[in-house]
């Protein structure tokens, strides 16, 4: 018999109900090594061509394989980490830190909203303006979305025709996601501009480990008419595989503007989300594939937070994004070659000012060289081409906007020794506006002993101004803005036992001449704003049935000036308990403290001149219950703010009531 199970959270040490183990006829036997794994995120490992090629290889092995293997220690298979670098890696053997999320994680928790389970990770903050659908910013480490690329099957998503190019996360649900990896800490040398906070890397449904289909299908109902609709098929057969997924959410929301303060006027969302992915075998050495996400919304918002902001305006969002690859296996060197496309379109037909409608395009080329070295070597080699498209247009007129980036890049791998792991990564990038810029990583990955793993990284990284914080409708077009550069530190230990786990990460990152909004348009801050912090995870299993976990980050973030970053909380502390009762009956219990925080206060023109504000600390507390039909069916209960906690996360906006949402999924 073969037992194979996987594991969860980060680098797959949270999740204790997937144990990571691999056992042949009660022993174990040495996995072969592989040079390369295929996947469709930029050419990285895809878990099921893994494990089907691992598992070929064991049963192979296992043919030829005497009685006495069967007393051996059974091998800890350890996860596998896709976005660390230009190549999949073991989590134990990567220098940087890296949360990983299945949908395991996503189901236990009940979260629609994927913003909402993000946010109880180490080192992300939430901030939205209202409820499902209306404007949401995710923080990596006190640092905003604008230095955060978001990947969906490998297809960057990002807006940018978005002030600061960044992707709203109040439009996304944990609908049809099988998989997220949250990276952390300066990226440019492996994602180029934008990747200094970190990067998410999410992957949509995705088929089965054998030959077979799978169906889900997920429906739910609750407060403020909210309605959740989810299907999914995933097929894998001899030569390929074929996953699709769609999500239907409607609710009639609450007022944006914080219902406390007098407004009364609801603010809904509806949204309807597609996903395609699919890969075949032409030939023993050559794969294609690709994938198409599409979501198209509408949902309803008001312009201002605080007393009397109620307004009548929505705002609609048509997101189109594919990827295709094809992928060539080589006797000394493998290729890949891809092509991508975004495109959203977006408009505000009842704006108070002349510009109502935005577009924005992106098409990249990449290809990628993964050389065969001697040893417990390896070398990839790179080159990218992308170009980004902006237009704004209304009554007040039209801006149309472009710039192209060419790239080279490359990253070294060693194992020097048993026990430590060393990455070099480099990228020099030609923008056509601002020139050349060549950004690095190194990082590192020791192992004292088999529980336990340090590491340690330092990189460089740059921001371009985004074509709207150029050329857009926010202040006037202000082509002398330059490129941000940042530099990143990290280190972080992780150690488990017997029965949990426990890990810390400190953490610096400085950028020169950030840019920012200040009233009357975006402006260069001169000198270095900095953000620095230590991480603090764990997890204990009490029993056979119960577990603690928890996180607690402290950030200081601030401006040159001393002013602190807006919205950035201080500590953010995260406790929970997951519990199986009996085979029949699950539970997940949260509770999140916030502390620390300022906004700004915009005073009147000419100037509009900022004042910090300190936001009031808040405590809210979330559960899911679940109850097991039969094998393929549950159904669940989850509440959201058990305590009706009154709370802003962003001045002047609302946040949920007490909210009671009940749910069926089922897998086939």
């Amino acid at each position: 018999m073969i037992t194979l199970s996987g594991r969860g959270r980060r680098h797959g040490q949270r999740s204790f109900r997937r144990g990571g183990t691999l056992t042949v006829c009660g022993g174990a036997i040495p996995l072969p090594k592989t040079n390369r794994c295929t996947t469709q995120p930029r050419g990285r490992a895809d878990k099921g061509d893994i494990m089907n090629k691992t598992l070929g290889a064991v049963a192979a092995t296992l043919l030829t394989t005497t009685s006495a293997l069967a007393q051996e220690p059974v091998f800890q298979l350890p996860e596998i980490i896709f976005s660390a670098g230009l190549t999949a890696i073991e989590a134990n053997r990567t220098g940087v830190s890296v949360e990983v999320v299945d949908e395991d994680d996503l189901d236990a928790a009940g979260d629609v909203q994927l913003s909402d389970y993000l946010e109880t990770l180490p080192g992300i903050s939430v901030t939205q303006n209202g409820p499902v659908g209306t404007n949401t910013t995710l923080r990596i480490r006190g640092l905003n979305g604008n230095y955060i690329p978001v990947l969906i099957n490998g297809i960057d998503v990002t807006d940018p025709s978005s002030t600061q190019t960044n992707f709203n996360f109040g439009t996304l649900t944990t609908g049809g996601i099988s998989r997220i990896e949250v990276l952390y800490g300066s990226q440019s040398a492996i994602y180029g501009s934008e990747a200094i906070g970190g990067v998410i890397n999410i992957t949509t449904l995705q088929a089965p480990d054998e030959n077979g289909t799978d169906i889900i299908v997920n429906a739910e109902g609750g407060t403020y008419d909210s309605y959740l609709g989810e299907v999914g098929i995933a097929t894998r057969f001899d030569r390929g595989t074929l996953a699709f997924s769609a999500t239907r959410v409607v609710t009639d929301g609450f007022s944006a503007a914080d219902e406390n303060l007098g407004n009364t006027e609801a603010d809904g969302y509806e949204s309807t989300t597609l996903s395609f992915t699919g890969t075949y075998e032409l030939s023993e050495t050559v794969t294609i594939g690709g994938s198409v996400i599409y979501l198209d919304s509408r949902s309803d918002f008001d312009s201002g937070g605080g007393a009397g902001r109620d307004s009548d305006r929505f705002l609609t969002s048509e997101q189109l994004g594919a990827r295709i690859f094809a992928q060539f296996d080589g006797i000394h060197i493998d290729h890949e070659i891809a092509v991508q496309a975004f495109r959203i379109d977006r408009s505000d037909p009842n704006s108070t000012s002349s510009v109502t409608n935005f577009e924005g395009d992106r098409l990249g080329f990449s290809y990628r060289g993964t050389i065969d070295l001697a040893g417990e070597q390896g070398l990839v080699i790179g080159a990218d081409y992308t170009r980004e498209d902006y237009l704004s247009f209304g009554t007040g007129g039209r801006t149309e906007a472009d710039y192209s980036v060419a790239t080279l890049l490359g990253e070294y791998t060693t194992r020097l020794g048993n026990d430590v792991d060393l990455a070099l990564a480099v990228r020099y990038d030609e923008h056509s506006v601002f020139g050349g810029a060549t950004t690095g990583r190194a990082a590192l990955a020791w192992r004292p002993d088999a529980s336990t793993t340090i590491r340690a990284s330092i990189a460089t990284g740059f921001r371009a101004p985004s074509l709207n914080e150029l050329y857009g409708p926010f202040g006037a077009p202000n082509p002398n803005l330059q490129p941000e550069e940042s530099r990143s530190a990290e280190l972080a230990i992780e150690r488990e036992f017997a029965n949990g786990r426990v890990g810390a990460a400190l953490f610096y990152t400085e950028i020169d001449d950030l840019i920012d909004y200040r009233g009357t348009g975006y402006v260069q801050v001169p000198g270095k704003t900095v953000s620095r912090g230590i991480e603090l995870t764990g997890e204990l299993a009490l029993n056979d049935n119960y577990s603690l976990f928890g996180n607690y980050t402290y950030t200081d973030s601030e401006e040159i000036s001393g002013n602190r970053l807006a919205r950035v909380p201080l500590h953010d502390l995260t406790l929970g308990l997951r519990a199986e009762f009996n085979e029949l009956w699950t539970g997940t219990v949260t509770v999140q403290h916030v502390a620390g925080r300022q906004d700004r206060v915009f005073g009147p023109p000419p100037t509009f001149a900022s004042t910090p504000f300190d936001m009031p600390d808040y405590t809210v507390a979330n559960m899911s219950l679940g109850y097991a039909v039969n094998d393929a069916t549950e159904v669940y209960l989850r509440v959201e703010n058990i305590f009706d906690e009154e709370y802003q996360t962003t001045l002047g906006y609302g946040t949920s009531d007490r909210a009671f949402y009940l749910g069926v999924r089922a897998s086939f």
